[in-house]
């Protein structure tokens, strides 16, 4: 029998709590480098200033040693995300606004390391419980390498729905292209 993470909510790390936290975002974030056009890797400044930020709360588990194998943050005020479109989505969604429960997933991770143990299905029943419980809406995005090979948004909505009741809607896509040019002869 598997030993249950520890998943903890916090609203802001000290500069303890994000030198633990780096090298787990950096090691989960590397291959997205050349797996997704968008970037996905943030430098450590910036993901410095996403933990002290109280708007985004980090859904933090922790292994049977103690030592941070996984995370998701949540912003519950979306002008803490910084690439999207706040308008977008209140234009969309206002009775969830109305309830202050109009929140954005800004990622979800685990170490390499830890992503055959129960550390990322533990963060993802702590999310989706906190999620039912405040009848919240959620906006996020999934990179097509981690929609279409890892089906990351269908695991998701399948462990959810166990759970609660469930309506997830495609709301835009973005999409990338490269064109390469030469002169014709």
């Amino acid at each position: 029998m598997s030993t249950r993470t520890r998943v903890s909510v916090e609203r802001e790390l000290d500069q303890a709590g994000i030198d633990a936290w780096w090298p787990v975002y950096e090691a989960a974030f590397t291959p997205m480098v050349t797996r997704a056009a968008a970037r996905h890797l943030l430098e450590r400044e910036e993901f410095a200033q996403e933990m002290a930020d109280t708007r985004i709360m980090k859904l933090l588990a922790w292994d049977e040693s103690g030592r941070a194998v996984a995370m998701t943050t949540v912003a519950t005020d979306l002008e803490a995300v910084a690439w999207i479109s706040p308008a977008f989505y209140r234009s969309r969604f206002g009775e969830a606004v109305e309830r202050e429960a109009l929140w954005y997933v800004g990622y979800t991770l685990a170490h390499p390391a830890a992503r055959r143990t129960s550390a990322f299905i533990d963060m993802l029943d702590t999310l989706i419980e906190m999620l039912s419980t405040n009848r919240v809406t959620v906006g996020y995005d999934v990179s097509s390498f981690n929609d279409l090979s890892l089906r990351f948004a269908n695991h998701l909505f399948e462990r959810a729905r166990r759970v609660a009741d469930l309506t997830a809607t495609e709301v835009d896509v973005q999409t990338y292209y490269a064109a390469s040019f030469s002169a014709k002869l």
